[in-house]
């Protein structure tokens, strides 16, 4: 039985030293990198990334390590090394080691190498690929209105995208711009993929001519970043919005007071909403028209009105109609009408009847009655 147990112990004293008998040589040629990230991705010039490898030791044994470390290759540039010195990874296990670079100048693909020196061995190396693109997110502008006006609201729509090959984060759209008041104040997107877009929109009620910046704000990887466009504010004649005209003119009076009625037209292509029509200075508005609402008229509506008012001294007053678009921006318009010295309405240039006419009708009435004449006379000669 002893000889037994003695033969065990010499066999398994045997064994191990068989299975430890690979050199350190053999064992470190057994540690490989198994996989590398990078994050961002993708790099723009002058982001810092992090860049981690990942080591796995195959060998049956530990494997003693002086250091890893990265080094600095082209635009690539390693901040920091944290792992000058180093102890052992054990049998089957796995290292992750973590590294700041940052890139300079320039895009391309760039290979910095890993390199772990073996305290027992030589040394492993392996290149870690890291991209560089100095592309921005695109921003277009996709809607905005043919021409602005002071304090009228106006629709942006805004197209934001991202043509990188790398995903960018934390996208937030801020339009900018002294005078510029906006309706939201800025839009969170969040992550775009690559190839990826987003439309956002804006109200924007400019006070003054300025320039409209629109801010894309976003994250590439922990470093923040910014881009930009730019739209000019000026204010122009908009093509669209209501007109009021006024047709149709009759003033009469009675008594003292005047009393002028007529037509209004939308001859735009927008709503006009909260149509009021009066008289201004030095007309004095009187009871029981002294405001008339027409309410609201759509493109190409008309609408009677009648107003009734007071005036001294004066041929002519000026006809008032305000109203409001869909935004409550309100406007105002003045029609210039004639009530004569006597009170009754004065023709407008172009009606009055001309003189040459009037003669002409009383030469026409004379030959007329000539001819009249002369048929009678002739024919009673005849009957003689």
């Amino acid at each position: 039985m002893k000889r037994c147990l003695l033969f065990c112990a010499v066999f398994v004293l045997l064994v191990a030293g068989v299975v430890s008998g690979a050199t350190p040589q053999e064992n470190a040629a057994r540690v490989t990198v198994t996989g590398f990230s990078v994050d961002p991705a993708v790099l723009m010039p002058g982001d810092a990334a992090t860049v981690t490898v990942t080591v796995k030791n195959t060998a049956d044994e530990s494997v003693a390590l002086r250091s890893a470390r990265m080094f600095t290759e082209k635009n690539i540039v390693i901040l920091d090394n944290p792992y000058q010195t180093f102890g052992s990874i054990g049998p089957g296990n796995e290292v992750s080691f973590t590294f700041t670079v940052q890139a300079s100048t320039g895009d391309g693909i760039f290979y910095p190498p890993f390199v772990i020196d073996f305290r027992d061995a030589g040394s492993l190396r392996s290149p870690v690929t890291v991209k560089v693109e100095s592309t921005e997110p695109r921003i277009s502008i996709m809607e905005r209105p043919d021409s602005f006006a002071e304090g009228k609201k106006a629709t942006i729509k805004v197209k934001v995208s991202n043509p990188r090959s790398g995903e960018i984060n934390g996208v937030t759209v801020v339009p900018r711009g002294d005078g510029i008041e906006s309706t939201p104040t800025s839009v969170f997107i969040g992550a775009l993929a690559p190839d990826g877009m987003a439309e956002v929109s804006f109200e924007i009620t400019p006070s003054r001519e300025t320039d409209l910046v629109l801010n894309v704000d976003y994250r590439n990887g922990n470093n923040q970043r910014s881009t930009s466009v730019r739209l000019p504010i000026t204010f122009s004649e908009d093509k669209k919005q209501a007109e009021i005209v006024v047709s149709g003119i009759e003033v009469t009076r009675e008594g003292g007071v005047y009393r002028v009625s007529g037509d209004v037209t939308n001859a735009g292509l927008e709503v006009a909403k909260a149509v009021v029509i009066t008289v201004g200075a030095p007309a004095v508005p009187v009871e029981p028209n002294r405001v008339y609402p027409v309410a609201s008229l759509d493109p190409d509506d008309l609408s009677s009105f009648d107003v009734t008012f007071t005036a001294e001294d004066t041929d002519s007053v000026p006809l008032v109609i305000e109203y409001k678009d869909e935004d409550g921006n309100a406007y105002r318009s003045t029609v210039q009408i004639s009530i004569g010295s006597s009170g009754t309405v004065a023709p407008e240039e172009g009606e009055s009847f001309p003189v040459w006419a009037i003669a002409l009708i009383l030469l026409a009435v004379v030959a007329v009655g000539g001819v009249i004449v002369y048929s009678w006379k002739k024919a009673k000669q005849n009957s003689e």
